[in-house]
């Protein structure tokens, strides 16, 4: 299992400073600081995004004992571009204590302030890919989203789902302004997700889909899971696809 977390604040400086992390209704969060859950100590991911973003790091207690994790590379631009400078530790985590408060930092070279994005995906272990019968459906949405903050939504479905119980083991999003996104499924506490795109025909990063980065989560065709939404603009049209495998 793993979860998406994020920080994301317009600064005006050339050194490392913290980032405001988001406020997050699934995970404990305090200012700037992301508390690290006793099940999810495993760092599998990282990503900063930037339009003029310089250096971007992930930082806490355990880090510095032996190198705060410096995100590089990573995007230069409003929204994630094509290829994706997504740092993928699916197979070499990093452990990091439980409980602990975890931080981003950015530094930026604008002619003012720039706002910086960093998304770090936390799991209780190394994420294995699964295998098996995987489709892919499309979904939308039309909520009006809160500039850089998430927003959920629920989803429209294209096709409908025979009756039973599915696995999400993958997905893409796209709207004008979107920089990630995460499933929110009935019952399960945590969030898993990935980065978004701006237009139709960018190609997501492959760790996001097919069942690379194992089970997200499950649900009943009546109940299916809705979407945290995070763009940079007031967005009212989100389109997407989910990988999913019928499971019952």
């Amino acid at each position: 299992m793993f979860s998406l977390v994020a920080w994301s604040e317009s600064q005006d400086s050339s050194v490392l400073v913290n980032v405001a992390a988001l406020a997050d209704p699934h995970i404990r969060v305090n200012g700037d600081d992301v508390i690290v859950p006793t099940d999810l100590q495993a760092l599998v991911g990282a990503y900063a995004v930037g339009l003029n973003v310089t250096r971007a790091q992930l930082v806490s207690p355990s880090l510095r004992r032996y190198l705060n994790f410096e995100i590089a590379p990573f995007d230069l631009a409003t929204e994630p571009v094509v290829p994706t400078a997504f740092i993928d530790l699916r197979r070499n985590p990093i452990i990091l204590d439980p409980e602990e408060a975890l931080d981003a930092q950015a530094a930026e070279n604008g002619a003012g302030a720039i706002r910086s994005t960093i998304f770090a995906w936390l799991a209780d272990k190394a994420l294995e890919p699964v295998t098996g019968d995987i489709r892919t459906v499309r979904v939308t949405n039309a909520s009006t989203l809160a500039a850089s903050a998430w927003t959920n939504g629920a989803l429209t479905f294209d096709q409908t789902l025979p009756a039973g119980e599915y696995a999400v083991v993958g997905g893409r999003f796209v709207s004008a302004g979107l920089q990630g996104w995460r499933c929110v499924f009935v019952g399960q506490q945590w969030r898993p997700g990935a980065i978004g795109y701006d237009l139709d025909n960018d190609i997501e990063h492959p760790a996001f889909r097919y069942g690379q980065m194992g089970v997200w989560g499950t649900f009943r065709h009546n109940t299916p899971p809705t979407i945290d939404f995070l763009s940079v603009s007031a967005d009212t049209s989100q389109t997407g696809e989910l990988d999913l495998m019928k499971i019952s």
